[in-house]
């Protein structure tokens, strides 16, 4: 029988951009307050977890409780262990300046976050489709300045129709083969992504998997933009920062960063920080590098 399966979800976290930060040498203060309100509502982050917890007796798992060398495999989950190295596929360096500046979405039992494999690739797709031009490389800059923060091997499987939905599959055998499912990046509309309503321009979070009620890990996750507001902020001059800013902010809602109160920080809720990522949101992807290989799921 299928083990019993238990899904949370954290509530949404709705920001909006109402001061934005310009790291461009030194502009003139009327320059920046335009600058403010010609982008002002843009970045928004919407983190989304869910959580899959299979029952505490897997199929062919003893009654009493007792442990096995060899977990069962899970009904609704691949075989364990697809790419899982003996040990972390990066040691990434930790920040030249620490800060305390970082909060994390979702902490196991023993306070340590909740984080990805980093003895696993990361598989990513992406739904393309209405992907305004030039958002590529911008979305490849992103991803390898998570990449380098995080210590996470992102491994880029191409172009996929697969479309956002409210619950997303963990796994999908069908269409990804006997693995979890890739992280999907989906260009899209708020006709499509009702997360996106409000002038939300993204959205992203992972989906964390435990066996027993043992440590959890993400498996897999999504991340949506807006492609007629990044259309919009791409026309613009100075706009592909901002866009840099949106893609990276949301990158880290995935690898599993909250939002914090520092405004400082790119995490922080309301301000968009072209500059990138700071010494918060860097101490908190390299806290994150430090999650448990899972040769078990």
């Amino acid at each position: 029988m299928d083990p019993e399966r238990e899904t949370s979800r954290v509530p949404r976290h709705r920001s909006t951009a109402t001061a934005w930060r310009v790291a461009r040498g030194i502009l003139m203060a009327c320059v920046a307050a335009v600058v403010a309100v010609v982008v002002s509502g843009f970045l928004h982050g919407d983190p989304r977890i869910t959580s899959l917890f299979p029952g505490i007796n897997l199929p062919g798992e003893p009654q009493n409780g007792q442990s096995q060398a060899q977990p069962a495999r899970a009904l609704d989950a691949p075989p364990p262990g697809h790419e899982e190295a003996d040990a972390p596929l990066a040691s990434p360096p930790a920040p030249a300046v620490t800060n305390d500046s970082y909060k994390f979405l979702a902490t196991n039992d023993d306070g340590t976050p909740v984080g990805y494999s980093p003895c696993r690739p990361l598989h990513y797709v992406v739904n393309n489709a209405s992907a305004p031009v030039g958002s590529d490389e911008l979305l490849a800059t992103a991803i390898a300045n998570v990449s380098a923060a995080s210590g996470i091997q992102f491994v880029n499987d191409g172009t996929t129709d697969e479309l956002p939905v409210e619950r997303r599959e963990p796994y999908q055998p069908s269409k990804y083969g006997e693995r979890w499912a890739p992280l999907l990046i989906s260009w899209t509309t708020p006709e499509a992504a009702p997360a996106l309503a409000d002038k939300v321009i993204g959205t992203g979070g992972s989906t964390m998997y435990s066996l027993n009620k043992g440590p959890k890990s993400y498996i897999t996750g999504s991340l949506e933009l807006d492609t007629p507001q990044v259309s919009e902020l791409l026309a613009d001059p100075e706009g592909a920062d901002y866009v840099l800013a949106v893609m990276q902010h949301e990158l880290g809602h995935v690898m599993g960063l909250d939002h914090v109160e520092d405004p400082v920080q790119l995490m922080y809720p309301e301000i968009g920080a072209p500059d990138g990522l700071a010494a918060g949101d860097l101490t908190g992807l390299h806290l994150l590098s430090s999650a448990p290989c899972r040769k078990d799921i």
